[in-house]
């Protein structure tokens, strides 16, 4: 049987944690979404061609580059975005009495 630990009361958390995994899940966005305008891309160039192999050599650079600016650029944002709701959840959280939680052993 479990045993019941009790609840625990949040009252705030670090800012830049919440801005790093924020960061970190828009760079993977950011890197699914460039993925498929790099092959977009490069089925358009393809086509606009008359050469597969030039069609393929523009569409790769510009495929490369946003695969390694697009992350990059959605990590910042993220990042930012994640320092403001980690400063509100503080901010809230200490004038609400924070969250509470019902902590229990894990049943085996």
């Amino acid at each position: 049987m479990a045993r019941n630990n009790g609840n625990r009361r949040i009252t705030g958390i670090k800012s830049s944690t919440l801005a790093l995994f924020e960061g970190v899940f828009g760079s993977i966005i950011g890197l699914g979404i460039a993925i498929m305008y790099s092959l977009r891309t490069t089925v358009e160039y393809t086509e606009a061609t008359d050469s597969v192999f030039r069609g393929l050599a523009f569409g790769a650079t510009a495929g490369i580059v946003s695969i390694i600016v697009l992350p990059l650029i959605y990590f910042a944002f993220g990042w930012v975005i994640g320092y403001i709701h980690g400063f509100i959840f503080n901010v809230v959280a200490e004038n609400s009495d924070g969250l509470v939680f019902r902590m229990e052993d894990a049943k085996d």
